[in-house]
């Protein structure tokens, strides 16, 4: 390990970039506790200093890829929603209602996820879902079969990459985000060809696309939302990058609420319910326009007002609630 702490870690002027076979064996060292606790945090906040390239990224997920139990989904392919691993810390979560309005819309959506994730330590969409009445899945065969009924499923980081969740003390010590928080939201563990990338400074964008296409995605969108999500913002246009021959970009003229601030875990879900129900509420609208975005990404329609028109008569209709109900229900009888 000191011979990649001697590249990385002697000052911003004079540091040196890792070979893609130095990044893979350094970030394969720390997942293998090969690395001490001291060397691991140096090599982490000398990266931060440094800053990671696209080779180095491309070595770091290349070592988290062997370690990593993946889902073949047959001839499903779903919509990766792949959003940063430490939640939110000012805004609320729609996601939750999203999710299954684009369901009962025709959509297969996958996510994945850790809880108490540095730098934000936020609260995360999933953690939302479990305050529904939703629960954790663990076996394979579980999590393809919710899939397969509900058109959403979830797979925790503790149970697609052992080892990376085992060094979530350490990053919570450490304290800062790490190329860490970069890579594993795009390790692709249902092995799908289509992604929805939440990324929080423009400049990332580049390096996501690249890192994406690495990971098998084909069809890529990469949206700069709010709080580095991939909810659109609700009170002003929201920018979707992809590497599809046609743009997106999304305006929210209609929406009154503005920024909504979190709260709590439980006053989220109670708002995500209420949508999902489709009751009066004033967040309505910006969880259909996020459900849009996401039956874009996921190949529903490459028109906005189409996927709006969609996501709204999955919410009257009832299929939003029911693929919600149908999730909620299997993922409780096999905890």
């Amino acid at each position: 390990m000191l011979q990649f702490l001697k590249k990385v870690g002697i000052g911003k002027e004079r540091s040196k970039d890792l070979t893609y076979e130095e990044a893979y064996q350094a970030n394969k060292k720390i997942l293998n506790r090969e690395a001490t606790d001291i060397q691991t945090g140096f090599f982490w906040g000398a990266m931060r200093i440094k800053y990671a390239t696209e080779e180095e990224l491309t070595g770091f997920i290349d070592a988290l890829k062997e370690e990593t139990q993946y889902i073949e989904t047959d001839e499903i392919i779903p919509v990766d929603i792949a959003v940063g691993y430490d939640g939110k810390d000012k805004t609320l979560h729609i996601l939750p209602a999203s999710i299954f309005i684009a369901t009962g819309a025709g959509a297969k959506i996958v996510g994945h996820g850790n809880e108490n994730v540095p730098s934000k330590f936020g609260i995360t969409y999933h953690q939302v879902l479990e305050t529904m009445g939703c629960r954790l899945l663990s076996e394979k065969e579980d999590i393809l079969k919710v899939l397969e009924l509900s058109g959403f499923s979830f797979y925790h980081q503790r149970f697609l990459n052992p080892k990376l969740a085992s060094l979530l003390p350490k990053r919570q010590e450490f304290g800062l985000r790490t190329y860490l928080n970069t890579i594993e939201k795009l390790l692709n563990p249902f092995k799908t060809t289509k992604v929805l990338i939440g990324v929080a400074h423009t400049p990332f964008v580049k390096k996501y696309m690249t890192l994406a296409n690495h990971m098998g995605f084909k069809d890529i969108f990469v949206v700069k939302g709010l709080e580095g999500g991939i909810e659109p913002y609700p009170d002003r246009e929201t920018k979707i990058y992809t590497n599809k021959i046609f743009s997106v970009s999304i305006v929210s003229k209609d929406i009154k609420e503005k920024t909504p601030k979190i709260t709590s875990v439980e006053e989220n879900a109670k708002v995500c319910l209420s949508i999902l129900k489709n009751e009066d509420n004033p967040l309505k609208d910006w969880a259909v326009m996020t459900a849009g975005l996401i039956l874009i990404a996921y190949g529903k329609t490459e028109d906005v007002k189409e996927a709006t028109r969609l996501a709204e008569e999955s919410l009257k209709s009832g299929a939003a609630f029911e693929s919600f109900e149908v999730y909620r229900s299997f993922s409780s009888l096999y905890t």
